[in-house]
């Protein structure tokens, strides 16, 4: 497939690739080369791993199960909690309500977490990340054979209308995946955190990445039948 036909299934493809791009990268493949990347055999016992490993994976049932539970709550919901109450708080009361919560807990990181990132991100906070990992789970799903290709555009094709209407671009849905990242991890280091911010700005800054060559504006034209938004 062309990589610079950008139109049809061969542009929800792109998208698709370009939602997980970060995950391509940290996992050392090439989102600007992926069809050669998966004729491996190596790669695709790799990805059957990760899936059992990561996610517990071994069947369709479970891939779906587990598509279904990032498009209705995946992530966000928890930060999105946190953040509707911080919010509510003025900058002191915020400030001192994390300094009570036990230093040593994930709960403390995670409110931290969200200070830093809540007026920064818009309405859809972290959503990049859930969003992220709902294509790369299609994707790979149907590299292992969970599902068909044509199953995995179908399913992708309303989260891409889900990014492009929650962020203005790249950049954004950028900062909110890195923000997704490290909720989730909930004990980044600076080391850490500046490899992930390494694998975003790769993204932004090279020419010919998808993020690069894909407009963010143009929408995907819709197929008949295809479900409402997921994330909704």
């Amino acid at each position: 497939m062309s990589r610079d036909s950008q139109s049809g299934s061969n542009l929800t493809e792109l998208w698709c690739i370009a939602l997980c791009a970060v995950l391509y990268e940290m996992n050392g493949f090439d989102p600007g080369d992926d069809n050669e990347a998966e004729s491996v055999q190596k790669n695709i016992e790799r990805h059957k791993q990760s899936f059992q490993r990561d996610w517990g994976i071994e069947n369709k049932d479970d891939l779906m199960r587990n598509l279904q539970w990032l498009a209705e709550e995946g992530h966000r919901e928890s930060f999105n909690k946190i953040r509707s109450f911080l919010s509510a708080l003025s900058e002191a009361e915020q400030t001192k309500y994390i300094e009570s919560i036990p230093k040593t807990t994930q709960r403390y990181r995670e409110h931290q977490l969200v200070k830093a990132y809540m007026n920064r991100l818009p309405a859809a906070g972290i959503a990049a990340w859930d969003l992220g990992r709902y294509a790369f789970l299609c994707r790979k799903g149907a590299v292992m054979g969970f599902i068909t290709k044509e199953k995995s555009l179908e399913l992708v094709q309303p989260i891409v209308a889900v990014a492009q209407q929650a962020y203005s671009g790249w950049r954004e849905y950028g900062t909110g995946y890195l923000a997704g990242r490290q909720f989730w991890w909930a004990q980044p280091t600076a080391a850490s955190a500046q490899e992930m911010a390494g694998y975003v700005r790769n993204l932004l800054l090279n020419a010919d990445s998808l993020w690069n060559r894909l407009e963010w504006e143009v929408p995907l034209e819709e197929t008949p039948g295809q479900p409402s938004n997921p994330l909704a």
